[in-house]
């Protein structure tokens, strides 16, 4: 009599998929944790006045008000929730004289004089604030690093009202899109922010640049890098449509998608789609960041729009089946550029441009490892039930359809508002929510088609090949 007897389990621990999803479990409130912290200047009440710094020597900056502050000091009756750019500019008329006589700069004894240019409406998560931007006139042969700031203005008014002069942006510093909102608040390289709070009876901040660090500094670009790829939709879409497939092998045989047969081939396709867009976009990004090779930065965006379309088509009918690599490095070089010139609108100066590509890169590579660790679970999970052909379809065309809204509006320089719509899923933090959802989904769908017998065979790349349909041994349920 023949007993027939179960193989013994195999331990969680040597089970990849299991093994994903814990992983996934623990960043992705890692992740929500560290970009809801995130401090903010803007509480509603005070007023804000933003200082950018740039190695060429020039000072512009911002005075924001609350518009619900400006509605009870002007009567101007702005709605104070849908406030639109020419509502604020319609009060320059007001507005200018009074920030032009509240406001002055000194550096050395001598007066830097002030000029306001335009206007624009800053949403916040509190309320809508008028900003008024400015610059400071050439005075000086090299702007001074240390100087007075002094605004008058609302503080003559209200009594007990609160204002911070808070230093966004000194690359020499390693100050980058600074939103503290108090003094003394400290960045992740331990050195004090340049903020400073203003009140009734201090209205003067003194500002003290001198100060540079390049541990800060290199810091505030790797900061900046991965901030950038957690921001930026079009690279991170760009990231996923390539992941869509790589947990596939394409058969030319049978033309169509079928599951990678283990865990190490998932990873080794996975790693070479992003070894090879990071090559290619470290290339240009050192080229384009040092002003060896400059691109229009219209015809960039566009690319990198397009980018995404034929990598979407690829995936819908593969032309460079199994080496989706090759798709990562051909466009890598164009978001390479991209990434150039995020760093050149933030005035990186050329001294600094080394150490700034540098910690940048990292900072994008760093990114880029997060997002993929977090979805490749999720994917790998789903790559064996019945539906994940019709994921990498429906995903496909969706992102293209993305895609060409965006080259469409990068074209025309216009908006379709595709942004708004993308910003309700894409942000951070709840964009790790959305990704922490979809891989708990991916475990419960990919268990309930296990249950049924239903998970797709695994084949070699030579069955594949040689369009082989059905596996001739047992496999293990990976």
């Amino acid at each position: 009599m023949n007993t027939f007897t179960h193989p013994p389990a195999t331990p969680w621990h040597q089970r990849p998929a299991i093994v994903m999803a814990a992983v996934a479990a623990v960043l992705v409130p890692l992740m929500v944790l560290a970009f809801s912290s995130t401090a903010q200047a803007h509480d509603g009440t005070s007023t804000v006045i933003y200082l950018d710094v740039f190695p060429d020597g020039s000072v512009e900056g911002q005075v924001e008000h609350p518009v619900v502050l400006l509605n009870e000091l002007f009567d101007f009756g702005l709605d104070p929730d849908e406030a639109t750019e020419d509502d604020i500019a319609a009060t320059n008329s007001v507005m200018l004289p009074f920030n032009t006589d509240s406001f002055r700069f000194s550096a050395n004894g001598q007066e830097w004089p002030v000029t306001f240019t335009d206007t624009e409406v800053v949403e916040t998560e509190n309320r809508l604030y008028a900003a008024y931007n400015f610059e400071l006139d050439d005075t000086f042969d090299t702007a001074p690093r240390q100087f007075e700031v002094t605004y008058d203005g609302v503080f003559d008014v209200v009594a007990g009202h609160i204002g911070y002069v808070v230093v966004r942006t000194d690359p020499q510093t390693g100050t980058f899109r600074n939103d503290a909102p108090v003094a003394g608040n400290e960045n992740p390289a331990g050195t004090e922010f340049q903020t400073d709070l203003m009140t009734t009876d201090d209205t003067t901040s003194v500002v003290d640049l001198d100060d540079p660090n390049t541990l800060a500094a290199l810091w505030a670009t790797i900061d900046l890098g991965m901030e950038h790829i957690f921001i930026g939709t079009d690279h991170i879409l760009f990231v996923l449509v390539l992941l869509l497939p790589a947990v596939m092998l394409f058969s030319l045989a049978n033309e169509k998608w079928v599951p990678v047969p283990t865990f190490g081939a998932a990873l080794w396709r996975v790693v070479k789609i992003a070894s090879m867009f990071t090559v290619a976009h470290s290339i240009t990004l050192t080229l384009g960041g040092l002003g060896i090779v400059e691109l229009n930065s219209k015809l960039v965006e566009t690319i990198i729009a397009i980018s995404i379309i034929a990598a979407a088509i690829h995936n819908l009918r593969p032309i460079f089946a199994n080496r989706e690599h090759l798709i990562a490095f051909a466009f890598g070089i164009f978001h390479g550029f991209g990434f150039a010139g995020l760093l050149s609108d933030l005035g990186v100066g050329r001294g600094q441009r080394l150490l700034s590509l540098f910690g940048f890169n990292i900072g994008v590579e760093i990114g880029q490892i997060v997002i993929i660790i977090l979805l490749f679970p999720a994917l790998y999970l789903l790559r064996r039930t019945v539906y994940y052909p019709r994921i990498i379809q429906i995903g496909s065309i969706a992102l293209a359809a993305v895609a060409f809204i965006w080259a469409i509006e990068r074209i025309f320089e216009t908006s379709l508002g595709i942004d708004d719509v993308l910003d309700r899923f894409t942000k951070a933090p709840r964009v790790f929510l959305l990704i922490a959802a979809v891989t708990a989904v991916a475990a419960g769908v990919r268990q309930v088609e296990a249950g049924r017998g239903r998970l797709q065979p695994l084949l070699t790349l030579d069955e594949v090949d040689s369009g082989v349909t059905e596996s001739t041994r047992e496999r293990e349920l990976v």
